[in-house]
């Protein structure tokens, strides 16, 4: 009893210290992050649009959410409860020793991958990989509908979807067949979009420099492989705290150390899923043109060219190696503990920039005035400032704009700009009001004023994949009752 109470009075220290931002009030807008209180019904929110559907489910749920309540309360709780839910997926996968178990949860809850991953916006990931040490206890433990659910939660995001079925199938002894369909449903408001894109010739990548630009990065005092070892390592140098561009990355090969201590305590099953993270990873990072060429020619691969994030496959395995160490090796615990908080002690401080925001981010009389139509802005690039702050452009997830998509990392062209959007830029520039309408879009924009118009109208969205994707619950349940009522049929003297 005395274990579980400071264990859960760390929990609760840690996930406050990582979801505070979270608790005031304010839209939030940070980089890759962007969550207004009323999304719009638009295309690109529901996987369709110009670019592929990277953002699917998880903005057109928002779009739904925001016609009843304030998306951002939304995304707010489910931040702080999936916190919770790593810190207790800790505790379910420890030993229920003291130091150990604290270790385990702080890793769980604050480490280098969500502190990152938080810093570049990617919070619908964060909730992925918090989710991640549930999913793994649960179907170790067999408990299919639990894993099912939390597998529909992580599958707010493609990555997570796709990571989570990875775990589930590995770590669960039965139901693996309908574990698998549900997985598969889980990605169809984002797997056929992507589909559709593919063949009818969407945006084009450059593989080489996609390969490099988001391969694992070194950090101070460690380099790349030590920053893969310490779960960081992300891309963007600037989506990192303070104190591992000062060495502090260091502790995180201390924890690895501890991680390798307690692994002989562990299922083999999560060694192997860490192994797949931690060398895929690796080989991205060494091989960058291996992963160029499953960029060019492996549909989806995609998915995975921020390699870094294949990192999330070894956390089951980490927190549990950590959360099995030895009750005889108190030392080793203890100084598990301290390197879990000293790999980014500034975490706290440095995710301040996450708070919420009151500025005006849109102009809801023009968003009014568009009234659904596509809309050109000749003047806004995928990523502006509101607030101070670099984000991606807000009227892309209000209103049908067509989207360029370009990306340049470090000066190299990662993403080029869309068919579309070219040819639109094209027409404009040459005054062809006539090819706009062509091209479907109804209002140009400057400046946020209308300088152009077209007769073309708007289109439906197409919803009803993300509204079959929020049945998920339902139909993982019904599928539950169905094995059992399978089970009773095949065990009739069973009570």
């Amino acid at each position: 009893m005395r274990n579980r109470l400071i264990c859960t009075a760390f929990a609760a220290a840690a996930v406050l210290a990582v979801v505070w931002p979270f608790l005031f009030g304010g839209q939030l807008a940070w980089r890759d992050m962007l969550v207004l209180d009323s999304p719009g019904m638009t295309a690109a929110n529901f996987g369709g649009g110009d670019l592929f559907a990277r953002n699917a489910p998880q903005d057109g749920f928002l779009a739904i959410i925001g016609m009843i309540m304030p998306a951002t309360i939304v995304v707010k709780a489910l931040m702080v409860l999936t916190a919770c839910g790593a810190a207790y997926g800790a505790w379910w996968l420890s030993n229920k020793e003291l130091f150990p178990s604290l270790a385990a949860i702080g890793l769980a809850v604050c480490n280098p991958f969500v502190i990152e991953r938080l810093l570049q916006g990617h919070w619908s990931v964060v909730i992925a990989a918090w989710l991640l040490p549930l999913i793994a206890a649960a179907a170790l433990s067999g408990q299919a509908l639990v894993v099912w659910l939390l597998m529909f939660l992580a599958s707010l995001t493609p990555t997570g979807a796709l990571i989570a079925l990875v775990v589930a199938l590995v770590c669960l002894n039965r139901h693996r067949l309908i574990t698998l369909g549900l997985g598969v449903f889980y990605t169809l408001p984002w797997a056929i979009p992507g589909l559709i894109a593919t063949f009818r010739g969407g945006q084009e990548m450059n593989a080489h420099a996609a390969a490099e630009a988001f391969a694992p990065r070194a950090e101070e005092a460690v380099g790349t492989f030590g920053a893969i070892l310490g779960l960081g390592g992300i891309w963007n140098a600037e989506a990192v705290p303070e104190s591992r561009h000062l060495g502090f990355a260091l502790f995180g090969l201390g924890v690895f150390a501890c991680v390798l201590i307690g692994a002989r305590f562990v299922p083999k099953r999560l060694m192997i899923l860490a192994a797949a993270g931690l060398g895929l990873a690796t080989l991205a990072w060494l091989w960058p043109t291996g992963m160029a060429w499953a960029l060019e020619y492996i549909p989806g691969a995609g998915l995975v060219r921020d390699s870094q994030k294949l990192l999330m496959l070894a956390l089951p395995f980490y927190i549990a190696a950590l959360g099995h160490l030895p009750a005889k090796q108190t030392v080793a615990a203890a100084i598990a503990l301290g390197c879990v908080i000293l790999q980014t002690p500034d975490a706290a401080n440095s995710l301040s920039s996450l708070r919420g925001t009151n500025a005006q981010i849109v102009d809801e009389a023009l968003i009014k005035f568009i009234a659904g139509r596509d809309v050109l802005f000749v003047d806004r690039d995928t990523l502006v400032e509101v607030d101070g702050r670099l984000v991606i452009d807000p009227y892309s997830k209000v209103v049908n704009k067509v989207e360029s998509g370009s990306l340049s990392v470090d000066g190299q062209a990662v993403d080029l700009p869309s068919p579309r959007w070219q040819a639109a830029m094209t027409a404009w520039e040459d005054e062809d009001l006539k090819a706009l309408e062509d091209l479907g879009i109804g209002v140009v924009v400057e400046d946020e004023e209308i300088i152009a118009e077209t007769s073309a109208g708007s289109y439906r969205t197409p919803w009803i994949l993300t509204t079959a994707w929020m049945l998920g619950p339902i139909i993982a349940g019904l599928a539950f009752a169905a094995t059992v009522q399978s089970g009773r049929r095949s065990n009739p003297m069973r009570t």
